[in-house]
């Protein structure tokens, strides 16, 4: 299989299927009829050059030969994508018999939507719409192909402000460089480069390091996933930068065509990939993965059955058990009759990014964008727009994770070879909901040594689980996405060890300044205390609200796992109002979190609580700062 047909999977609108072949009395003599003989032999097996050689010859010893004109045609507008010669030759056919064969009249339209030309383009569409007896599924393309040069030729009446860089020499090549996936904190690019020709043309996936000074040259990743005998391109990396989903063909594992593989990273190497299994991989082509953030969503190009026609975006949730469940289709606002790519889901969790050409575009492949619905479904297709879309393919887009930025790859004037991959800013009316990161390690607080232990964030709003995530075998260091627009605990439980936690709150916040932290874990022992800093209260009173849930859910599995501990709840308060109100305040504060383990089941054996007021400061009460800090529970070791 070509591997740049993995990757990419570009499906070009079946033009070829209204062609004929035709012999005629003035076709079929001489020296014409050989050279034409000859190129049609040399470009059945894609020897492009030669084929059109050999036509041209034909053609020069017979001006009228309508075959090998269509046949020129099909060559330069099909394989090799010279619309212009294409153009040229579809047009000769139509002055030598105009009626000769309705599929020039709709081809020449391509080449002219390809052009960029939509007002010649469309001429031709209508008039191959004047052909009796036309197929309903043809009839059905040209009249998408009419809406295509409405929506395109509005488009360029209202341009967008546009200016893609190329990222230079240390990621593009002479070689084709495209579908760029870059990790949340924006060090590491992935991307596949496709290289060679006819019968030697491989597909690798490279990763560049960004600097100060730039991307590095790229390298390989490595022959833990990048093999001599198979595809491997259309890659994801997972926002954390630990996990790649990729697509290779024709494995001694695969399941299909084309399947989808999954590979880990353990410090600077790459474990060995492994084929992600049905229900997502069956005997037909899965291709051009995405994982979500929290990484339970993965979404994919794919063709099933229940789909509706051509390739569809599909996405498979993660199990309890930790496999994926059966796929599901986005539905007609995202899928057409056509074909849709390159599923691009950002990490705010709320926008998908897409390419389609059965949504109204530019008459290719384009950038569509759909933002998912209060009911979780997912809203109307927007087109980018032009120049972002262009008559050509626009196939996939990257997206930062503050939404600014965006990465895709292109035929450019300035390209280093044929595609290359550009950085645009993205206009403010694509531009999904910003998200942020957490970087940092778990650590024994005493020795520094790196402790291998899961990190859990929740949702505080609904108390659920959004993330599990540990850090690297080697380095200890772990990183992971956080959506905006909610509040989160950052929770850590490990044997032996006492409780951590870390509130990040993304609710009202519109920085995107990542969160550096550094976990050091106590262990167990009497006199240590634990600052509960997801446990919240009404302002100037003792109620509990319902986002302290998750933080006292880690205390009574604590108290599970070590049924012998004991320890005092305590409540502090910074130097503001009376000491007897604070006594007061922080005392029922420190009884609400004492009731409501004993509701859960605690014994109240094992509990006691105590009201500090502003006694035991941690922090100066002379700034705001200072008193939130002060202001805080607290959980005292008094025995084991």
């Amino acid at each position: 299989m070509n591997k740049f047909f993995c990757a990419l999977f570009v499906f070009v609108f079946p033009a070829s299927i209204f062609a004929q072949v035709i012999t005629t009395k003035e076709d079929a003599k001489g020296k014409a009829a050989e050279y034409y003989k000859r190129g049609d032999y040399d470009y059945q097996y894609m020897k492009l050059a030669a084929a059109d050689s050999f036509l041209h010859l034909a053609v020069k010893e017979k001006d009228n030969f309508i075959n090998a004109w269509i046949l020129i045609g099909r060559l330069n507008s099909e394989t090799t994508k010279n619309y212009k010669e294409g153009a040229a030759a579809y047009e000769k056919v139509k002055l030598l018999k105009a009626d000769y064969d309705p599929s020039v009249t709709f081809n020449l339209g391509l080449c002219y939507m390809n052009l960029g030309d939509y007002t010649k383009a469309k001429s031709n569409f209508q008039q191959f719409l004047t052909v009796p007896k036309i197929p309903a599924d043809q009839r059905l393309l040209t009249d998408q192909m009419l809406k295509d040069c409405d929506f395109a030729v509005d488009a360029m009446k209202h341009p967008l402000n546009f200016k893609p860089v190329n990222l230079g020499p240390g990621v593009n090549t002479a070689d084709d460089e495209s579908m760029p996936s870059i990790t949340i904190d924006g060090r590491f690019l992935y991307f596949t480069r496709h290289y060679g020709s006819g019968a030697f043309q491989d597909e690798d996936i490279f990763m560049s390091l960004h600097t100060l000074s730039g991307w590095q040259r790229a390298s390989s990743i490595g022959n833990a996933i990048n093999t001599e005998q198979y595809v491997e391109g259309a890659q994801n990396i997972s926002p954390s930068g630990k996990y790649l989903f990729f697509t290779s063909s024709d494995r001694p594992d695969g399941l299909g065509r084309a399947d989808i593989y999954m590979a880990r990273k353990v410090g600077d190497q790459w474990e060995r990939a492994n084929n992600i299994g049905a229900p997502i991989n069956t005997p037909g082509y899965e291709t051009q993965p995405c994982i979500s953030a929290d990484g339970r969503d993965l979404y994919y190009a794919g063709i099933r059955a229940e789909g509706y026609g051509g390739t569809d975006i599909w996405v498979s949730h993660l199990n309890a058990d930790g496999t994926w469940g059966k796929p599901e289709n986005l539905g007609p606002n995202v899928n057409t009759s056509y074909d849709e790519m390159r599923p691009f889901i950002h990490p705010d969790g709320q926008t998908l990014y897409f390419s389609s050409r059965g949504h109204e575009g530019m008459g290719n492949f384009d950038i569509f964008m759909s933002r998912r619905q209060p009911d979780g479904t997912w809203g109307k297709a927007i087109n980018l727009g032009y120049p972002i879309n262009t008559p050509g393919d626009e196939l996939g887009i990257f997206v930062t994770a503050d939404g600014t930025m965006a990465y895709y790859a292109s035929e450019q004037k300035d390209t280093k070879g044929q595609m290359d991959i550009y950085s645009f800013d993205l206009p403010e009316q694509f531009r999904p909901h910003y998200a942020s990161y957490v970087r940092g390690s778990v650590f024994d607080k005493e020795s520094k040594q790196n402790i291998q232990t899961n990190v859990q964030v929740y949702d505080l709003e609904t108390g659920k689980l959004f993330s599990t995530f540990s850090g690297d075998k080697v380095n200890g260091v772990f990183l992971s996405a956080l959506p905006a627009g909610k509040n989160y605990a950052v929770e850590v439980l490990k044997d032996g060890y006492l409780p951590y936690s870390q509130n990040i709150s993304l609710k009202d916040s519109n920085s995107v300044t990542p969160f550096e932290v550094d976990i050091p874990l106590q262990k167990i022992k009497v006199g240590e205390t634990v600052v509960l800093n997801n446990v919240f209260f009404e302002s100037d009173k003792y109620s509990l609200k319902l986002e302290s849930a998750s933080e006292l859910t880690v205390i009574i599995k604590l108290l599970e796992k070590n049924p012998t501990l004991k320890i005092e709840i305590g409540g502090h308060t910074d130097n503001s109002g009376t000491e007897e109100l604070n006594k007061k305040l922080s005392e029922n504060r420190a009884k609400s979190v004492y009731d409501y383990l004993i509701a859960k089941g605690v014994a109240a054996g094992r509990l006691s609580y105590k009201g500090y007021a502003a006694a035991k400061p941690v922090a100066d009460n002379n700034t705001p700062e200072g008193k939130a800090k002060n202001r805080r529970t607290e959980f005292l070791v008094t025995g084991i």
